[in-house]
């Protein structure tokens, strides 16, 4: 009975009703597709990320470096002996027995696989072109088994670092800026005066700008003698069985070996969190279309409890209770919500996949041809639940003021 008197109620102001209903819908809609964009582009990072550089790194460095010249220069009180203007010396930073950390590593739980890797800066020249690179001097078999950097290849083959003399993998990045093609040969050259004449057996693209435009990757023999680091592991990098797990991961690993073990999330961490202010923005947008929305309800049935003052009195002298005046008209905005949003799942999944296959070009952190969507059953979810919830809320006034009405007063004409 309640629910046939509110959809008379409603069915009898239908413009106003398709109006809130079309606002609720446009509400859940926008959320629907702002919030697959961004989740879209951040899966899209984060996947690339992870997967071309690994779970988790493992650095030539203690977590807080020491300084002792410092420690020096302030002895304790009792000393006999002060130094005075040292000089430091140049410490060649380097994980000490890689191998055996490394078989160390690998019977760890978790963790999948771990690979080798020298990393320094070097100038590449081509022709009249120069700019700098990061070079990672690696062993191809282990860096594919921790990253997926073998299957991002648009020229060449990643197996052919050891089989060429002073090859290199270069990202598509580089490539653009050098102008070097597949076969081309490149000059590098580090601040420690190494210099070498490398064979672009490779073009990769991970997808992520920094990368595909900075990296480049050696044979680790190779590298070490480029960089001047013979027989120096400086970087071991490893992949786990979870990469959401990393930090705890990253944790364990360093409390066990000494050096500074960083998660993607902690290298990865200034990116992550223009990723946390693009949701609070996402949030906050679509969260002032609903309230938009939710005005609207508020106002038609502001509306209809205005006009509806002779029939409230007439259901209440019928034995009608306070509270079931109140569901009458808490049950409109009810309607309006699951209707509004039942529709705006509906046409928010149609405009995502129209997004998703729209030609669009993206080329700023990450590259990708057409816009990012990520869709989550979650999203879905928290979509018809706020409509459905800001609907209820803007519906509670309303009610109230319907069933505060007294039907011996409103038959006397005071109301």
């Amino acid at each position: 009975m309640l629910w046939q008197i509110s959809l008379r109620y409603l069915s009898s102001h239908k413009r106003q009703t398709l109006v809130c209903v079309a606002g609720v819908t446009i509400s859940v809609m926008m959320f629907l597709a702002m919030y697959s964009m961004m989740k879209g582009f951040r899966d899209k990072f984060i996947v690339e990320t992870v997967e071309s550089s690994g779970h988790i790194v493992i650095n030539d460095e203690p977590r807080e470096s020491q300084t002792p010249i410092l420690q020096l220069a302030y002895p304790e009180p009792n000393a006999l002996l002060l130094l005075d203007r040292i000089k430091p010396r140049d410490q060649v930073k380097k994980i000490k027995n890689p191998q055996g950390l490394i078989a160390k590593l690998r019977q760890l739980p978790h963790v999948v696989a771990v690979g080798p890797e020298v990393t320094g800066d070097a100038i590449a020249t081509y022709g009249t072109k120069t700019m700098t690179l990061s070079i990672l001097g690696v062993e191809p078999e282990e860096q594919q088994k921790v990253t997926t950097i073998g299957e991002k290849l648009l020229e060449g083959n990643f197996a052919r670092l050891r089989a060429t003399a002073d090859g290199v993998v270069i990202g598509h990045g580089v490539a653009l800026v050098l102008g070097a093609k597949l076969g081309d040969s490149i000059n590098l050259s580090s601040s420690t005066g190494g210099r070498t004449i490398a064979r672009v057996v490779g073009i990769f693209q991970t997808g992520v700008t920094p990368v595909d435009y900075s990296r480049a990757y050696m044979l680790l023999n190779n590298a070490q003698t480029l960089l001047d680091k013979k027989n120096i592991i400086n970087r071991l990098t490893l992949r786990t069985d979870d990469y959401a797990q990393a930090p705890a991961y990253a944790a364990q690993i360093e409390s066990m070996v000494g050096y500074k073990t960083e998660s993607w999330q902690e290298s990865n961490a200034n990116f992550l969190k223009i990723f946390a202010i693009q949701d609070v923005i996402t949030f906050i947008i679509t969260g002032a279309l609903m309230v938009v929305a939710a005005f609207g309800v508020l106002n038609i049935l502001i509306m209809a409890v205005m006009e509806r003052v002779n029939d409230i009195a007439i259901l209440k002298s019928f034995g009608f209770s306070r509270r079931d005046i109140t569901w009458i008209f808490v049950n409109q905005g009810l309607l309006i919500g699951v209707t509004g949003a039942g529709l705006g799942l509906a046409v928010g999944k149609l405009f995502i996949e129209i997004l998703r296959r729209l030609p669009v070009h993206m080329e700023g952190l990450v590259k990708a041809e057409g816009l990012l969507m990520s869709e989550y059953r979650g999203q879905y979810v928290m979509a018809f639940v706020a409509a459905l919830a800001v609907t209820l809320i803007a519906s509670v006034y309303p009610a109230r003021r319907a069933a505060s009405y007294d039907p011996v007063e409103v038959i006397r004409g005071a109301h």
